[in-house]
């Protein structure tokens, strides 16, 4: 059997054994990396090759400096702040929980700890001002899904570089991307009001106000620090990792706050899954099977085709697996090729992968749909049927995720996206 064919079933295997078995995809494909690289004769250094150190640090600093402003209150009493500014205006408020949403993913951390956050905020302020705490949460994280794009967080630091290595101009092709996941974004934000009737708003009763304090002086700083951190990277183009580790250093000298709770708090699992899905990927390209792999999806794909099949097969990837962590990884440096060899602009088909990847994350077995389930579970009140309620919306977040995906997969047939490029 060719290297190429067992590199891809590796793969495979990994992403099986990480949803089945629970296991740490990245976990699972350094042992496979390992192995194929000693069968195929594969010198250490190149294996390692895959690791990606420069990508590595940069996601772990951006993490890094968010922990510290997640767990000194920072980010989200900015967020409860933002949303404060439509006042009595309740009419304001899913407008601007939704920019809320995609303003502070944009900003660096990126979807994973703001979709941690949205639902949290979200059904409270629900209840709070009339609305569907459901849907509340849905737009939330659609602005979420809307910013995540954005150069300077994980998710556009990973794509910038897998579409590079590709021979893309990854600049305008990341610039391109944002643009196509924000207009989506907003799609099932307006779709999440119009179903849910958000226009009729059912009056609460009095006294659920919030009153917010004032940031005090360590949120202060950490604001300083962000802001310090946006303006090196975006202005003078400094290395948003190293900066990031920076500003972080200089917080946490500062006590602005717990160095060891912040330090816990780095999604290091998701680096992990990144770095190891990259390394055997690494392999994979080396082996052949990327070429393998893009024939194998060419021979559904034409012209006419090819963004539906790609976002489609993103979407279903991402009901099991993490989109940042396997989706992006595995098909992002397939497009310049599978767009050459079938007539179709590489970016369109990229924009595909990056939103495929990302919209299936509402279903209730991934990250975004689970939070929104604990966090509406956890406000049910005494006396009603949790196991009722619970499956009910289990089923309602499973058809918001297939439906989310037919229709994306309706729109890329229809060439909707191509005014984008």
């Amino acid at each position: 059997m060719e290297l190429g064919i067992i590199s891809l079933l590796l793969l495979a295997v990994a992403i099986a054994i990480g949803f089945f078995r629970k296991t740490n995809v990245g976990l699972v494909c350094l042992l496979f990396a390992f192995v194929l690289g000693k069968v195929a004769g594969i010198p250490t250094a190149e294996i390692l090759k895959g690791f990606k150190p420069n990508l590595f640090i940069n996601l772990m600093g951006v993490t890094l400096l968010f922990s510290i402003l997640n767990k000194n209150g920072t980010i989200e009493l900015l967020a409860r702040k933002i949303v404060s500014l439509a006042g009595s205006n309740k009419y304001l408020i899913p407008i601007a929980v939704f920019l809320m949403g995609a303003l502070l993913t944009g900003i660096g951390p990126g979807s994973i700890p703001l979709l941690a956050i949205m639902p949290a905020i979200a059904i409270p302020l629900a209840r709070a001002r009339g609305y569907n705490p459901l849907m509340l949460a849905i737009i939330g994280c659609s602005g979420c899904f809307g910013g995540r794009m954005s150069p300077i967080t994980p998710e556009g630091l990973l794509s910038y570089d897998l579409l590079r290595q590709s021979g893309l101009d990854a600049v305008a092709a990341v610039r391109s991307i944002y643009t196509a996941q924000m207009i989506s974004g907003i799609l099932i934000a307006l779709a999440a009001f119009v179903y849910y009737k958000g226009y009729r708003i059912q009056m609460p009763e009095k006294g659920t106000e919030e009153k917010l304090s004032g940031f005090t002086g360590q949120q202060l700083l950490s604001l300083l620090g962000l802001l310090v951190m946006a303006v090196l990277v975006i202005a003078f183009k400094q290395n948003v990792g190293l900066t990031s580790f920076s500003v972080s250093a200089i917080l946490l000298m500062c006590h602005a706050a717990s160095e060891k709770d912040s330090l816990k708090a780095i999604p290091w699992g998701v680096l992990l899954m990144v770095s190891g899905v990259s390394t055997l990927m690494n392999l994979v390209i080396k082996t052949g099977g990327i070429k393998l792999l893009t024939a194998a999806l060419s021979t559904f794909m034409n012209s006419y085709t090819a963004p539906a099949v790609m976002a489609c097969t993103a979407g279903v990837m991402s009901l099991f697996s993490s989109g940042l962590g396997v989706v992006f990884p595995t098909l992002l440096p397939t497009v310049a090729s599978l767009g050459q060899s079938v007539g179709v602009n590489p970016v369109e088909l990229g924009s595909m992968v990056v939103i495929g990847g990302t919209i299936t994350g509402i279903s209730p077995i991934s990250t975004t749909g689970g939070l929104i389930m604990a966090t509406l579970m956890a406000d049910e009140t005494e006396g009603t049927d949790k196991k009722g309620e619970e499956m009910k919306l289990f089923m309602e977040l499973t058809v918001w995720a297939l439906g989310i995906l037919v229709v994306l997969t309706l729109l890329a047939g229809l060439g909707f996206y191509k005014i984008i490029f």
